[in-house]
């Protein structure tokens, strides 16, 4: 069985910030929470899931997946997620086999009139 690494939220924060350079200030008043309350994140080891989504969205940045990429690649997982460039591909597929039915019938009518 596969250990895992102990994940510090907190530190993964922070790394992200100094690595942007972004401003503490900011984000806490993107968020519309105190600074001391922004700065404790960063302390944390453990966030609950919802402030770790608000985190997420104030960053425009996904933690989450940060984290499901130090999980084993054994671990199962919901394999139905989606991107927007999975849907952008699947309209493309859709649209690819309709265009191959009108150029099949395109191909018929011409060798009819032929």
């Amino acid at each position: 069985m596969e250990t895992i690494k102990n994940i510090s939220i907190g530190k993964m924060i922070r790394k992200y910030i100094e690595e942007n350079k972004l401003s503490r200030t900011k984000l806490a008043a993107k968020m519309g929470i105190p600074n001391t309350a922004f700065y404790s994140y960063e302390k944390q080891d453990s966030l609950q899931a919802a402030n770790l989504m608000r985190i997420c969205e104030a960053f425009q940045y996904n933690f989450f997946m940060d984290i499901a990429n130090q999980l084993p690649e054994t671990y199962a997982f919901d394999k139905t997620l989606r991107t927007s460039k999975d849907f952008i591909i699947t309209e493309q597929e859709a649209e690819i086999q309709k265009l191959k039915l009108e150029n099949n019938l395109m191909k018929e009518l011409l060798i009819k009139r032929g």
